[in-house]
Protein backbone atom coordinates (compact mmCIF):
# COMPACT_ATOMS: atom_id res chain seq x y z
CA UNK A 1 0.00 0.00 0.00
CA UNK A 2 1.33 3.70 -0.73
CA UNK A 3 2.37 5.20 2.77
CA UNK A 4 0.48 8.48 2.81
CA UNK A 5 -2.62 6.19 1.97
CA UNK A 6 -1.85 4.33 5.06
CA UNK A 7 -1.29 6.83 7.67
CA UNK A 8 -4.19 8.34 6.16
CA UNK A 9 -6.08 5.39 6.65
CA UNK A 10 -4.53 4.55 10.30
CA UNK A 11 -5.03 8.35 10.99
CA UNK A 12 -8.94 8.38 10.30
CA UNK A 13 -9.18 4.56 12.14
CA UNK A 14 -7.93 5.85 15.23
CA UNK A 15 -9.29 9.22 15.42
CA UNK A 16 -12.69 7.98 16.97
CA UNK A 17 -10.69 5.51 19.53
CA UNK A 18 -8.93 8.74 20.93
CA UNK A 19 -12.44 10.37 20.99
CA UNK A 20 -13.88 7.68 23.10
CA UNK A 21 -10.88 7.99 25.08
CA UNK A 22 -11.67 11.68 25.61
CA UNK A 23 -8.45 12.89 23.11
CA UNK A 24 -9.75 14.92 20.72
CA UNK A 25 -7.30 15.48 17.59
CA UNK A 26 -5.10 18.40 18.15
CA UNK A 27 -3.46 18.91 14.43
CA UNK A 28 -0.74 17.57 12.29
CA UNK A 29 2.62 18.32 13.57
CA UNK A 30 5.15 19.42 10.87
CA UNK A 31 8.23 17.24 10.51
CA UNK A 32 10.07 16.26 7.84
CA UNK A 33 10.79 12.49 7.79
CA UNK A 34 7.87 11.17 9.86
CA UNK A 35 4.19 12.26 10.21
CA UNK A 36 2.93 13.41 13.52
CA UNK A 37 -0.47 13.76 15.22
CA UNK A 38 -1.79 15.49 18.17
CA UNK A 39 -4.36 14.40 20.31
CA UNK A 40 -5.39 16.30 23.57
CA UNK A 41 -8.18 15.93 26.64
CA UNK A 42 -7.89 16.24 30.41
CA UNK A 43 -5.84 13.32 30.77
CA UNK A 44 -2.64 14.91 28.46
CA UNK A 45 -1.84 14.76 25.00
CA UNK A 46 -1.13 11.83 23.28
CA UNK A 47 0.86 11.75 20.15
CA UNK A 48 1.15 9.51 17.45
CA UNK A 49 4.65 9.55 15.55
CA UNK A 50 4.84 7.45 12.17
CA UNK A 51 8.63 6.89 11.57
CA UNK A 52 10.13 4.52 8.93
CA UNK A 53 8.86 1.42 10.00
CA UNK A 54 7.55 1.95 13.60
CA UNK A 55 4.89 3.86 15.19
CA UNK A 56 5.26 5.34 18.07
CA UNK A 57 2.45 6.55 20.90
CA UNK A 58 3.83 9.41 23.26
CA UNK A 59 2.26 10.68 26.21
CA UNK A 60 2.82 13.98 27.73
CA UNK A 61 1.33 16.11 30.60
CA UNK A 62 -1.35 18.76 29.62
CA UNK A 63 1.19 22.30 28.47
CA UNK A 64 3.74 19.59 27.12
CA UNK A 65 6.51 20.93 25.09
CA UNK A 66 5.12 19.66 21.53
CA UNK A 67 8.12 20.87 19.90
CA UNK A 68 10.50 18.66 21.62
CA UNK A 69 9.31 14.52 21.06
CA UNK A 70 11.78 14.29 24.48
CA UNK A 71 9.28 16.10 26.46
CA UNK A 72 7.04 13.11 25.69
CA UNK A 73 7.02 9.69 27.60
CA UNK A 74 7.18 6.91 25.08
CA UNK A 75 4.34 4.62 25.90
CA UNK A 76 4.58 2.08 23.37
CA UNK A 77 5.70 0.82 19.65
CA UNK A 78 3.69 -0.83 16.96
CA UNK A 79 5.28 -2.26 14.06
CA UNK A 80 4.58 -0.18 10.87
CA UNK A 81 5.68 -1.93 7.43
CA UNK A 82 3.42 0.22 4.76
CA UNK A 83 5.34 -1.31 1.60
CA UNK A 84 4.38 -4.94 2.57
CA UNK A 85 0.98 -4.20 3.88
CA UNK A 86 -2.49 -5.43 2.93
CA UNK A 87 -5.63 -4.88 4.23
CA UNK A 88 -5.84 -7.57 6.49
CA UNK A 89 -2.19 -6.38 7.37
CA UNK A 90 -3.89 -2.28 8.35
CA UNK A 91 -7.05 -4.09 9.78
CA UNK A 92 -4.84 -5.68 12.08
CA UNK A 93 -2.29 -2.62 13.28
CA UNK A 94 -5.42 -0.90 13.51
CA UNK A 95 -6.97 -3.16 15.52
CA UNK A 96 -3.91 -3.67 18.33
CA UNK A 97 -3.27 0.20 18.50
CA UNK A 98 -7.41 0.41 19.18
CA UNK A 99 -7.59 -2.28 21.47
CA UNK A 100 -4.21 -1.02 23.61
CA UNK A 101 -5.76 2.72 23.39
CA UNK A 102 -9.04 1.28 24.41
CA UNK A 103 -7.49 -1.16 27.73
CA UNK A 104 -5.43 1.67 28.62
CA UNK A 105 -7.08 5.55 28.63
CA UNK A 106 -10.69 4.81 28.20
CA UNK A 107 -13.21 5.05 30.85
CA UNK A 108 -13.35 1.76 32.70
CA UNK A 109 -17.15 1.51 32.92
CA UNK A 110 -18.94 -1.78 35.01
CA UNK A 111 -20.98 -3.26 31.95
CA UNK A 112 -23.77 -5.43 32.43
CA UNK A 113 -23.36 -8.27 30.02
CA UNK A 114 -26.18 -11.10 29.24
CA UNK A 115 -24.12 -13.07 27.30
CA UNK A 116 -22.95 -16.63 29.18
CA UNK A 117 -19.19 -16.05 30.47
CA UNK A 118 -16.70 -17.72 28.65
CA UNK A 119 -14.52 -20.07 31.02
CA UNK A 120 -11.11 -21.15 29.58
CA UNK A 121 -8.21 -23.12 31.54
CA UNK A 122 -5.27 -21.10 32.19
CA UNK A 123 -1.58 -22.22 31.30
CA UNK A 124 -0.42 -22.33 34.99
CA UNK A 125 -3.29 -24.92 35.40
CA UNK A 126 -2.36 -26.90 32.03
CA UNK A 127 1.24 -26.97 32.42
CA UNK A 128 0.74 -28.38 36.37
CA UNK A 129 -1.68 -30.54 35.37
CA UNK A 130 -4.61 -29.41 37.41
CA UNK A 131 -6.92 -28.80 34.12
CA UNK A 132 -6.23 -29.69 30.44
CA UNK A 133 -6.92 -27.44 27.81
CA UNK A 134 -10.29 -27.63 25.90
CA UNK A 135 -11.72 -26.47 22.57
CA UNK A 136 -13.33 -23.57 24.15
CA UNK A 137 -9.48 -22.17 25.05
CA UNK A 138 -8.37 -22.76 22.20
CA UNK A 139 -10.69 -20.69 20.22
CA UNK A 140 -9.90 -17.99 23.04
CA UNK A 141 -6.36 -18.27 22.41
CA UNK A 142 -7.00 -18.24 18.34
CA UNK A 143 -8.82 -14.72 18.32
CA UNK A 144 -5.79 -12.92 20.01
CA UNK A 145 -4.61 -13.44 16.87
CA UNK A 146 -7.91 -13.00 14.70
CA UNK A 147 -9.38 -10.42 16.58
CA UNK A 148 -12.64 -10.73 14.09
CA UNK A 149 -13.57 -13.86 15.78
CA UNK A 150 -14.43 -12.68 19.27
CA UNK A 151 -17.51 -11.35 18.44
CA UNK A 152 -18.19 -14.61 16.42
CA UNK A 153 -16.71 -16.82 19.88
CA UNK A 154 -19.06 -14.82 22.01
CA UNK A 155 -21.97 -14.77 19.78
CA UNK A 156 -21.52 -18.83 19.77
CA UNK A 157 -21.95 -19.30 23.19
CA UNK A 158 -24.57 -17.21 23.58
CA UNK A 159 -26.75 -18.66 20.77
CA UNK A 160 -25.70 -22.19 22.15
CA UNK A 161 -25.26 -21.40 26.04
CA UNK A 162 -22.25 -23.41 25.85
CA UNK A 163 -19.22 -24.02 23.05
CA UNK A 164 -20.04 -25.42 19.94
CA UNK A 165 -16.16 -26.05 18.41
CA UNK A 166 -18.00 -27.60 14.93
CA UNK A 167 -19.57 -24.17 14.44
CA UNK A 168 -17.20 -21.86 15.16
CA UNK A 169 -13.75 -23.72 13.59
CA UNK A 170 -15.44 -25.41 10.25
CA UNK A 171 -17.66 -21.79 9.86
CA UNK A 172 -15.41 -19.10 10.58
CA UNK A 173 -12.57 -20.09 12.38
CA UNK A 174 -10.98 -22.41 9.50
CA UNK A 175 -10.60 -19.75 6.76
CA UNK A 176 -8.32 -17.81 9.00
CA UNK A 177 -6.33 -20.78 9.96
CA UNK A 178 -5.93 -22.37 6.11
CA UNK A 179 -5.26 -18.91 5.05
CA UNK A 180 -2.11 -18.71 6.83
CA UNK A 181 -1.01 -22.12 6.15
CA UNK A 182 -1.45 -20.85 2.59
CA UNK A 183 0.37 -18.09 2.82
CA UNK A 184 3.26 -19.64 4.41
CA UNK A 185 4.35 -16.16 6.59
CA UNK A 186 7.14 -17.52 8.65
CA UNK A 187 6.02 -15.60 11.15
CA UNK A 188 2.17 -16.17 11.14
CA UNK A 189 2.85 -19.77 11.12
CA UNK A 190 5.14 -19.36 14.05
CA UNK A 191 2.64 -17.90 16.02
CA UNK A 192 -0.30 -19.91 14.63
CA UNK A 193 1.51 -23.15 15.36
CA UNK A 194 2.62 -21.68 19.15
CA UNK A 195 -1.17 -22.38 19.96
CA UNK A 196 -1.39 -25.50 18.54
CA UNK A 197 1.25 -26.97 19.57
CA UNK A 198 0.62 -25.55 23.02
CA UNK A 199 -3.08 -26.44 23.12
CA UNK A 200 -2.30 -30.15 21.92
CA UNK A 201 0.35 -31.02 24.06
CA UNK A 202 -1.17 -30.28 27.03
CA UNK A 203 -5.06 -30.69 25.60
CA UNK A 204 -7.93 -33.10 26.11
CA UNK A 205 -8.66 -35.52 23.56
CA UNK A 206 -11.09 -33.90 22.42
CA UNK A 207 -9.18 -30.54 21.86
CA UNK A 208 -6.40 -32.93 20.08
CA UNK A 209 -9.17 -34.11 17.68
CA UNK A 210 -10.15 -30.94 16.88
CA UNK A 211 -6.59 -30.22 15.90
CA UNK A 212 -6.10 -33.04 14.00
CA UNK A 213 -8.93 -33.68 11.89
CA UNK A 214 -11.39 -30.68 11.84
CA UNK A 215 -9.00 -27.91 11.32
CA UNK A 216 -5.97 -29.52 10.38
CA UNK A 217 -7.94 -32.28 8.41
CA UNK A 218 -9.12 -29.67 5.80
CA UNK A 219 -5.49 -30.17 4.01
CA UNK A 220 -5.50 -33.01 3.39
CA UNK A 221 -5.91 -32.92 -0.41
CA UNK A 222 -3.12 -29.89 -0.59
CA UNK A 223 0.11 -31.29 -0.67
CA UNK A 224 1.59 -27.65 -0.91
CA UNK A 225 0.11 -26.58 2.44
CA UNK A 226 1.28 -29.68 3.83
CA UNK A 227 4.67 -28.92 2.97
CA UNK A 228 3.98 -25.44 4.06
CA UNK A 229 2.70 -27.29 7.97
CA UNK A 230 5.73 -29.80 8.79
CA UNK A 231 8.39 -27.87 10.07
CA UNK A 232 6.15 -26.28 12.11
CA UNK A 233 4.76 -29.30 13.58
CA UNK A 234 5.85 -30.52 17.81
CA UNK A 235 7.59 -34.03 17.90
CA UNK A 236 3.83 -34.80 19.33
CA UNK A 237 1.61 -33.42 16.86
CA UNK A 238 3.35 -35.01 13.46
CA UNK A 239 2.20 -38.48 13.63
CA UNK A 240 -1.30 -37.94 14.34
CA UNK A 241 -1.79 -35.14 12.32
CA UNK A 242 -0.47 -36.65 9.21
CA UNK A 243 -2.03 -40.06 9.84
CA UNK A 244 -5.57 -38.39 10.34
CA UNK A 245 -4.93 -36.64 6.87
CA UNK A 246 -3.90 -39.41 5.13
CA UNK A 247 -7.27 -41.54 7.02
CA UNK A 248 -9.69 -38.44 5.45
CA UNK A 249 -8.23 -39.06 2.20
CA UNK A 250 -8.85 -42.68 1.93
CA UNK A 251 -12.15 -42.66 3.80
CA UNK A 252 -14.99 -40.96 2.11
CA UNK A 253 -17.37 -41.82 5.46
CA UNK A 254 -14.56 -39.87 7.81
CA UNK A 255 -14.76 -37.07 5.39
CA UNK A 256 -18.86 -36.82 5.22
CA UNK A 257 -18.94 -37.09 9.26
CA UNK A 258 -16.19 -34.05 8.91
CA UNK A 259 -18.01 -32.56 6.11
CA UNK A 260 -21.61 -32.95 8.12
CA UNK A 261 -21.12 -32.81 11.99
CA UNK A 262 -24.04 -33.62 13.94
CA UNK A 263 -27.09 -31.06 14.29
CA UNK A 264 -27.03 -29.44 17.63
CA UNK A 265 -29.28 -30.71 20.43
CA UNK A 266 -29.54 -28.87 23.28
CA UNK A 267 -29.23 -30.78 26.78
CA UNK A 268 -32.10 -32.04 28.15
CA UNK A 269 -33.02 -30.45 31.64
CA UNK A 270 -32.70 -32.93 34.58
CA UNK A 271 -36.65 -33.82 35.50
CA UNK A 272 -37.21 -33.82 39.34
CA UNK A 273 -38.97 -37.06 40.36
CA UNK A 274 -41.97 -36.99 41.56
CA UNK A 275 -43.27 -37.93 45.02
CA UNK A 276 -44.28 -41.61 44.00
CA UNK A 277 -40.90 -41.45 42.07
CA UNK A 278 -39.24 -40.96 45.59
CA UNK A 279 -41.78 -43.54 48.15
CA UNK A 280 -40.80 -46.41 45.44
CA UNK A 281 -36.58 -45.50 45.32
CA UNK A 282 -36.99 -45.06 49.54
CA UNK A 283 -38.99 -48.52 49.60
CA UNK A 284 -36.36 -50.04 47.36
CA UNK A 285 -33.54 -49.41 49.87
CA UNK A 286 -35.26 -50.57 52.83
CA UNK A 287 -35.26 -53.98 51.06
Amino acid sequence: MERNATISAVYKAIAPVMTDCGFASVKEVPRENAAVYDFEGEKGVLRLVFSADRIHLLSGETGVDRSDDTAFNLDSTFLFEPDSFDDRDLKRLNNEISEYLTETYAEKKEIVSKKKNIQTVSRTAAKQGVLAYDPVTLANKLCAMYPDLKPVLQENVATYGEFLCEDFFVNHANAEILRDIRENNPQRMKKLFGILGEIYEDGTNEVQSLIAVTILGEIRDDPTMTQNMIPYLTDTMAEPILAAGERLKKSRASRMRLENPPKYKPKKAKQKKGFMSRLMDAQNQQR
